[in-house]
Parts: structure tokens; C-alpha cells; sequence
């Protein structure tokens, strides 16, 4: 069989005889079958969804959990049990609310699916035959009409008044109108007008035509098995805790052999130094991390599904927050996909009232309980009408029509013929040749050729402008026609696109259009959303694409900044084009044309109304109200959860070098000033859970959509952060110790008298430190204080837990503590402000 790229440029009797068909009588239905069972039903391959288990075993395969799982490993070898099960129930807690969230997204998914059962009206044994889409075979013959939904790939062999909605594979808004003679050229996919490709839309007219392509054969299928092997990179996220973790696993090795030689040194018992050492080592790790992580990405998907986000991977909200540069289609995301009346060229309202009326009986597209249905070019028209008070049913009711004249492409006007009047719809070129006469002051006049060079100026300008022209006529006849005026149709740009893409550059963000639609289109619409801000902006065509090397596409498309007729490899190209120059990539996309692009940019979002589902499966975010603007939203989540995250992490370290600090300086000093192993494990409890947690709801800062976005090189933690942490751990150890020692030596107090101030004052410094990491530190800004209400109240409950601990006699037997006096609580309380406030002038 010839390969099915030149089925396009073959007379259609060398179709049928490749194709073994017959165009009068189709295939027999014998014949049918034994094809069926040989290449197997007309359908697309499925991805096999992950089920529950495989969803929350997912969950464990990160850096922090290996990590967790060796200290929980060390733990139960040294017979910390207690310890030990705290990290297992942390990694269970992560993974389960890792798995609801997971799960819930892909069954809301389903729920977003169109349940729509493809049926074809197929010539079997010479008869025609209504037969389900999947039961389709290359040879069969099949009839199309208005709204039906082309069911494989199809060439043509008779066309009348034949168009097509392509935009959902090729990008292109303007339905195609289609032939059935061979094309003699090598064509790209968008120019094949004698092929009708499964999933488009048939809008206007009728065809006959011949498979030659089913299920993963058809352009369709192509591009669905090309996506099979484009594998989804790694997230930012999962990048910097792979560095996070690294960096950890060498702190843990060298706090554990460091303190335990120390002990050595200093005269501790092996077994006693053992403990500590492993304890201290285990306290490292921030083990409530992984929660908090995904307790903040999830808080981050749920605002973002209030905004109609609907995110299918946790770690896809971050990397959102990321993107140094979107690539976003035109049709349905920067634009409705709906064509509007946006210029009308009317001499009076006497003409334009002519006009809609003329609009509405020269039209034949209807409106049903679904809406409006036909040619989007002709709907568009109805809509107008409506728009300008016309009652469409009654205006019809008045004017019956008594005969058609289809539009003809050499003709270029539609004309139905009424009761005493012609209405005519065209090319305003043709209806100025066919018309004698204009209306001028309510009377008819001669159409003179100043009006005409008028209008025709006026018709290339607004042509310039990516719009179609369409000009009305009405008469008694042929021959007195009266020129009415003429509107510009086009796919009009989303209301709230250009502010959303101001956002975008405003935040640092690069805004890429890359469209399937014509060079004249695409820059129109990229001027008009403000991506582009030349008065003349080149899009780059698929043939620059195809031949410029890689550096040089990468300066031509930034400069550019959008694509035209461009094809799914070349979206591909240009995604990893960027990716090779260091960006983190979100794209956009409803078409099937998107998504190979989709799965291999660092974050895919899809169109939930308008995207096919194909485009859903393969992308991180469904924005289920098609709105550009919602991407803004949620790029703003992604940086609030960033901002949230790296402020955990910030937390979480300066307590456990505080920690790290405390137990060897308490090691140095002679008389023995040493936290106590469950010490260490109960300052973990008290402060890493609650506050920790709390701050994963802080709002966002000020500056949130004004920065640039991080580098992908950028860590959680910068130089600045770990001076930061080192300086506010070491005066979180110094003040505690400090505050022991003075006691010691001025109050005379005993030892462990000693060490409860220690204990207690090394949490309360940390639990303050909870309110001090927003920009605005508390002790700059106490308006901010208050502002995080989850924090205050794990804090207040942190507070409490220590203060009570003091009075429950297990406890303080555990814990090796004394109660203290309200004095004594205070002068803690104020040795740890102290210290933060100390922090707050050296930090950098």
C-alpha cells in the first residue's frame, strides 16, 4: 500500500484501487470484518491509569523519603523504636495525603469527559448503513455532513460547499473549506484540502470520501504514539530537594561522628556519646519536611481549584511558579474560538438595520436548546443580529424563504430568494460588481466609484487586520441590487488576555504564541495581547523553524515571540530548544496539535471546555474555564508555595543547627551541660510539627508577581539563607547556654535546674522564630504578627505543650525537668526574644 502521506496526490481511481474499494458500492461487510480483525478497532490507545496503590507508592520515590527511611532504619538498629515509628507514621501521613489529592485530581478529570459516541454513515454492500466510528476500515466509503465529527482519515472523492473545523489539529480558526480533485505538491498537513482528518468538525455542507487510515494510523494516532516515548522531565521542585537531600545526608554523617568523637574526647561513656550522637544525627534530618511539603501543595491545589485549576500532579504548582517562559496557543486560549462581528462599515442605521436582516434570512445556521449550530462564520452572524435586538424566529416567520443559491466559492455570495426580495451575502469585491445602488439619506442612489474605492480601501484595512469581510445586498432581482455595507469577522482576542499577559512580563515571565494559524492572524492577535510590541510584528513560519540551527531559532523565537503555521514538531522543537537554554517551560494548548509539546515542556496546562481529552491525559493543569488569566493565578500559587516551602525549610534548619550548636557546645563545657537524647527528640515534636505546619498557610508577599522568576540552578537555600541559618542556630545555642551558665554562676542553681532553662529556652527561641521569617521580619513590622492565624495558633499550641509538660510528672521524669516559677518562665521568655532580635540586626 502507498504510504499515507501521498494519498493526497493521487487521482481518486489510483485511491480505491490502493484501498481495494469500490466507490459505488464501499467494501462488503464480510470484507469489513476481516480487515476489523486484522488492524482492530478505529480507536486511540489509552494510557493505563495508575491506580490507588501505584499512586501512593509513588509518593515514597523522593530524595527526603530515602533519606527518612535510613534514619528511621539507624534508629530501630540503636533501639530508638519510639523515633523510629514517629518517621514511619511522617512518611505514611505524606504519601496518604499525597494520594488523596492525587486521586482526587485524576477522578475529577474523568469527571470532566465527554461521554460522545462517534457514529458513521457508511456505504457497506452498496447500501448505506448507520455503524459505530470504532467499527471503521481503511476502504470504507463514508457520507459527511454539517456537524458531524469526522471519525478517521478521510479522502475525499465529492465535495458541495464542504468546510471543516481543523483547529483542534492544526490550530487554525477559520474552518477549511474542502476539495475532492488530487493536489500535485508536497503540502504540510494544514494545505492536504482533499483530506478530512478524525476529530475535526464538519461545519457547512456535505462529503463523500474514502479511508484510507484508522486509530493510531490516522494523524491523530500519530501524534498520540510520538507522545509515548516524549518522557515528562523532572520538576524544579524534585531537583532542589534531590540537592536538599544530598546536602543533608552529608550534615547528618558529619554532626553524628562529630559529636560522638567530641564525647569521646571529653571523657563521655561510649553507650552515652552513642546515643546522643544518633539521636542528635536523627534530629537532623527534618523529618516533618515531606508533610509539610505536601501539606503546602496541597493547600496550593485546593486555592488553585477554586480558580478552576485543576492540577493533576502536586509537584506541578511549584514548577508553575517557575516558568521563566509560556509557549501558549492562540485558538481557545488567547482567543475565544468563536468567531464575533468586530468592524462594521455602515452608512447610516437604515443600512445597517437592512444589513442584519439580511444577516439573518441569508444564513443558514439556527440556534437549538444547545445553543447556536452551522458555519461559525454564519453563527457569528445570527449573534450579531441577536446582539441588535433582532428576533431571528420571528424575522424568519415574516420572510419565509423561497429558494437557495448556495454559496459558491467562484461565485463568492449566497443568495436566498424571498417573497418580492433577494438577500445576498459575499465578498464585499463581488457585491460591489453585482450592485447598481446604495441607499444614501433613506433614498436609493447610484453606487458611484468614489463609495466604491472607499469601501475597498476600508475592506483592505480591515483585512490587514486578520479579519474576514463579508458584505450584504438587497433587491427586487439580479439587477438592482442596493450595496448595504459590510462587517469584519474574526476569532476575537479573550477579554482578559492582554492584562494577563501584562502580568506575566510584569512578573518576568516570557509570553511565546505558537499557532497553527496564518502569519497575519498570529500577529495580530500577539499585538493585540500585548506579546508582541512592534507595530509590525514577523511571526516566524514553520520553514524558518525547520531551518534555523539551534541557537539561532533560540534568538529568532525570543525575539519573534511568535510562531505561525507551525506544526506539533515544531512546538516540540521550540520547547526543547528553550529547555536547553536553562528556561523552565509551562505550555498551553486545547488541540491535539499541543500535546506532544504539552508532555515535554516542564509544565503542561490544558483547556478543559475546549481541549480534547487526548490533551487533558497529557497535561499537569486543566484550566477548567479556558481562561489565559487563570494560568496568572496560578503562577501566583506556585510562587506563594515556593515562598512557603523554602520559609519551612529556612525554619526547620535553623532549628536543628540550633540543636547541633547547643549539644556541642554543651559536649566542650566541662560540667556537663548536655542535652538529654529525648530532649532532643521532644524540641523536634514541639517545634518542628505545628509551627512548621503553620507557616505553610502564610500568605504571600508583597513582591510576589514583581520579581523574576528563580533560576533552575537556584536552590531552596542560597549562600544568604545558610549564613542566615548558621548565624540564628548559633545565637539560638549561645543565648541558651548562656542563659544556663549565668544562672549557674549568679543564681547558684544545681545542674538540672540548669539545663531545664536550657531546654526550655532553646524551644521558645524556636518557636518565635516560627513569626520571623516573612520579608518583614515581626520585630521590624509587628503589623505582620497576626497576620498568618494558622501560625498563631500552632504556636500558642506549641507553647502550651511546653509549658504543660513541665507540670505532668511522666514527663518530667522523661524529660529530666523541673516546673518553674512564673518569673522564671518570664525571664526565658525574654532571653529568647533577645535572641531573635539579635538576629534580626546581624542577619543579612
Amino acid at each position: 500500500m502507498k504510504k499515507q502521506a501521498d494519498f493526497y496526490k493521487l487521482p481518486i481511481e489510483e485511491v480505491f484501487s490502493l484501498l481495494e474499494s469500490d466507490m459505488n458500492s464501499g467494501l462488503s461487510e464480510e470484507e469489513a470484518q476481516r480487515r476489523l480483525s486484522i488492524l482492530g478497532p478505529n480507536k486511540l490507545k489509552e494510557e493505563k491509569r495508575k491506580g490507588p496503590f501505584k499512586i501512593f507508592l509513588s509518593q515514597f520515590k523522593n530524595p527526603m523519603s530515602y533519606l527518612l527511611g535510613v534514619a528511621a532504619l539507624i534508629s530501630f538498629a540503636v533501639k530508638e523504636v519510639l523515633d523510629a515509628l514517629a518517621i514511619l507514621v511522617v512518611l505514611l501521613v505524606n504519601a496518604t495525603i499525597g494520594l488523596f489529592m492525587e486521586y482526587k485530581a485524576e477522578r475529577a478529570l474523568e469527571k470532566l469527559k465527554k461521554m460522545v459516541s462517534i457514529n458513521a454513515l457508511v456505504l457497506r454492500d452498496g447500501a448505506l448503513k448507520k455503524i459505530h466510528a470504532e467499527g471503521l476500515v481503511p476502504g470504507d466509503v463514508v457520507v459527511l455532513e454539517a456537524g458531524d465529527i469526522v471519525p478517521a482519515d478521510i479522502r475525499i472523492f465529492k465535495a458541495e460547499d464542504l468546510e471543516v473545523d481543523e483547529s483542534v489539529l492544526t490550530g487554525e480558526s477559520t474552518p477549511v473549506s474542502k476539495v475532492s480533485h488530487k493536489l500535485d505538491e508536497d503540502l504540510p498537513i494544514y494545505d492536504r484540502v482533499n483530506l478530512l482528518f478524525a476529530g475535526t468538525h464538519v461545519v457547512r455542507g456535505r462529503g463523500w470520501g474514502v479511508v484510507y487510515a484508522t486509530g493510531m494510523d490516522t494523524e491523530f494516532g500519530k501524534i498520540s504514539k510520538a507522545l509515548q516515548s516524549v518522557e515528562s522531565p523532572k520538576t524544579p521542585m524534585e531537583k532542589r530537594l534531590e540537592v536538599f537531600s544530598s546536602f543533608m545526608l552529608k550534615l547528618v554523617i558529619l554532626v553524628g561522628v562529630v559529636v560522638f568523637l567530641l564525647g569521646l574526647i571529653k571523657g563521655y561513656s561510649i553507650l552515652n556519646m552513642l546515643e546522643t550522637s544518633i539521636a542528635l544525627a536523627v534530629a537532623a534530618v527534618p523529618e516533618g519536611l515531606p508533610v509539610v511539603v505536601t501539606i503546602t501543595l496541597a493547600i496550593g491545589v485546593h486555592k488553585m481549584a477554586k480558580k478552576n485549576a485543576l492540577v493533576r500532579n502536586l509537584a506541578s504548582v511549584e514548577t508553575l511558579g517557575s516558568s521563566t517562559v509560556i509557549c501558549t496557543d492562540k485558538t481557545g486560549t488567547l482567543t475565544q474560538n468563536k468567531m464575533k462581528v468586530a468592524f462594521e462599515f455602515f452608512k447610516d442605521d437604515l443600512l445597517k438595520q437592512k444589513a442584519l436582516k439580511v444577516a439573518v434570512l441569508c444564513n443558514n445556521a439556527f440556534k437549538s436548546k444547545e445553543g447556536y449550530i452551522g458555519d461559525p462564520m454564519e453563527v457569528a452572524l445570527l449573534e450579531w443580529a441577536e446582539e441588535n435586538g433582532i428576533d431571528i424566529l420571528k424575522l424568519r416567520e415574516r420572510f419565509p424563504r423561497v429558494k437557495e443559491i448556495p454559496f459558491d466559492s467562484k461565485l463568492m455570495k449566497m443568495t436566498t430568494i424571498h417573497e418580492g426580495f433577494l438577500a445576498v451575502k459575499g465578498a464585499p469585491e463581488r457585491l460591489l460588481s453585482d450592485c447598481k445602488y446604495t441607499y444614501d439619506d433613506k433614498q436609493v442612489t447610484d453606487l458611484t466609484e468614489d463609495f466604491k474605492r472607499r469601501v475597498v480601501s476600508t475592506v483592505e484595512d480591515v483585512a490587514s487586520k486578520a479579519m474576514r469581510t463579508l458584505a450584504f445586498a438587497i433587491g427586487e432581482s439580479e439587477d438592482k441590487l442596493i450595496f448595504l455595507g459590510f462587517v469584519g469577522i474574526k476569532d476575537p482576542l479573550r477579554p482578559e488576555a492582554k492584562e494577563a499577559v501584562k502580568k506575566c512580563k510584569e512578573a518576568g515571565i516570557d509570553v511565546i504564541m505558537l499557532t497553527g494559524d496564518h502569519l497575519l492572524t498570529a500577529a495580530t492577535i500577539a499585538k493585540e495581547a500585548g506579546i508582541v510590541e512592534s507595530e509590525n510584528p514577523h511571526p516566524l513560519s514553520s520553514s524558518k523553524i525547520e531551518s534555523l540551527p539551534d541557537d539561532a531559532l533560540y534568538e529568532a523565537i525570543m525575539q519573534a515571540r511568535v510562531g505561525a503555521r507551525i506544526l506539533p514538531e515544531h512546538k516540540l522543537r521550540v520547547v526543547e530548544v528553550l529547555q536547553n537554554k536553562g528556561h523552565v517551560v509551562a505550555m498551553t494548548g486545547d488541540g491535539v496539535n499541543d500535546i506532544i509539546a504539552l508532555k515535554k515542556a516542564d509544565i503542561g496546562i490544558a483547556m478543559g471546555i475546549a481541549g480534547t481529552e487526548v490533551t487533558k491525559e497529557a497535561s499537569d493543569i486543566i484550566l477548567q474555564d479556558d481562561r489565559f488569566a487563570t494560568i496568572v493565578d496560578a503562577v501566583e500559587a506556585g510562587r506563594v508555595i515556593f515562598d512557603n516551602i523554602r520559609k519551612v525549610i529556612y525554619y526547620l534548619l535553623s532549628c536543628n543547627i540550633s540543636e547541633i550548636f547547643t549539644v556541642l557546645l554543651g559536649v566542650l563545657w566541662e560540667k556537663g551541660l548536655l542535652l538529654a537524647p529525648l530532649q532532643i527528640l521532644w524540641i523536634n515534636l514541639v517545634t518542628d510539627v505545628l509551627p512548621a505546619l503553620g507557616i505553610s498557610f502564610d500568605p504571600p508577599e508583597e513582591n510576589v508577581m514583581k520579581r523574576p522568576p528563580r533560576s533552575l540552578k537556584e536552590s531552596f537555600l542560597t549562600k544568604k539563607h545558610y549564613f542566615n541559618i548558621s548565624s540564628y542556630g548559633a545565637l539560638f545555642a549561645i543565648f541558651s547556654i548562656g542563659l544556663a551558665v549565668s544562672s549557674l554562676n549568679i543564681k547558684s542553681i544545681n545542674i538540672d535546674i540548669a539545663r531545664s532553662y536550657m531546654f526550655h529556652c532553646l524551644v521558645f527561641c524556636q518557636i518565635l522564630h516560627s513569626f520571623n521569617l516573612r520579608e518583614k521580619r515581626f520585630i521590624r513590622n509587628l503589623k505582620e504578627l497576626f497576620i498568618n492565624k494558622t501560625l498563631v495558633i500552632g504556636v500558642a499550641i506549641s507553647f502550651f505543650l511546653q509549658i504543660s509538660a513541665t507540670y505532668i510528672p511522666l514527663l518530667q521524669k522523661v524529660l529530666q525537668i523541673n516546673p518553674l516559677s512564673l518569673s522564671e518562665w518570664l525571664m526565658i521568655l525574654t532571653v529568647a526574644t533577645a535572641s531573635i532580635i539579635s538576629g534580626n540586626i546581624i542577619e543579612k
